[in-house]
């Protein structure tokens, strides 16, 4: 699973739960920390305010607010200077393609 500082939410508990239930490896950079429930509140002007109204717990009592989830295999990427190339996107592929390939251990 590919995550980086824009993955937030829903997605950094996706992340969590994928990297706790051993499902595959967790590849990128550090989540952004934003997991609070939020409710939509819509304005008198038409606009919409969202307002964080809760936390969220994993794992029953531990919370991702402010610490995100950091990756099993740690590829910065400085989308500035990629010319192009994905290095997180790379290493993924390398990662499953090597998974695939290998023989199964017994």
């Amino acid at each position: 699973m590919l995550v980086n500082s824009g993955s937030r939410s829903s997605k950094e508990i996706l992340a969590f739960g994928f990297q706790q239930s051993k499902i595959g490896l967790v590849i990128g950079t550090q989540t952004a920390g934003a997991v609070l429930a939020g409710r939509p509140y819509l304005m008198r002007d038409g606009s919409l305010l969202y307002v964080a109204v809760t936390n969220v717990f994993v794992n029953g009592n531990q919370r991702l607010e402010g610490k995100g989830v950091i990756p099993d295999i740690n590829i910065p990427f400085s989308l500035e200077y990629a010319q192009g190339v994905d290095p997180q996107k790379q290493t993924a592929i390398e990662t499953v393609l090597q998974a695939k390939f290998s023989p199964i251990d017994k």
